[in-house]
């Protein structure tokens, strides 16, 4: 599935690049384009405004209207509109959170001179954005996703 998730829901476009869906989040776009956009690229919109769902509904574009505001039922939200799979986050499956390009496995020796030291004295996987260059890895705040997930699977 492709998405594209209104200004008002960063952290969910962000988590569902994460999870490696294609997923266009834009926090400046005015309605009348968010919605030429999904329809044109056969997106979803996920949004918490009801005057875009309504018009997204009379243009007859897919969409999961968000009524609550804890993440995790926001989610649930979503998983009850869709098949998606919430796995284990992974750098391999995931895509950059920035910009939404997809990511590549790329060699510690590589990158040595643009992360910092310790990041690379504590970590063998990196991936890096096939669109902005930013560079990925699994660090401390992967686990604390990885809870995220767990409370969402408990769902599922």
């Amino acid at each position: 599935m492709l998405f594209f998730v209104d200004a008002m829901l960063g952290n969910i476009a962000r988590k569902l690049r994460l999870f490696g869906y294609d997923t266009e989040y834009f926090s400046d776009i005015e309605d009348h384009e968010l919605l030429e956009k999904a329809k044109n690229e056969n997106r979803t919109i996920i949004s918490k405004d009801g005057c875009l769902i309504r018009r997204a509904k009379k243009k007859g574009i897919q969409f999961i209207g968000i009524t609550t505001e804890d993440e995790i039922e926001q989610f649930k939200e979503i998983l009850k509109k869709t098949n998606l799979e919430i796995n284990k986050i992974s750098g391999d499956l995931a895509r950059c959170t920035k910009c939404n390009f997809q990511t590549f496995q790329i060699k510690k020796s590589e990158i040595q001179n643009k992360i910092p030291k310790r990041v690379l004295d504590y970590h063998d996987k990196f991936w890096k954005c096939g669109g902005c260059d930013q560079i990925y890895w699994e660090g401390t705040h992967i686990e604390k996703l990885q809870e995220f997930v767990q409370k969402i699977k408990c769902f599922i």
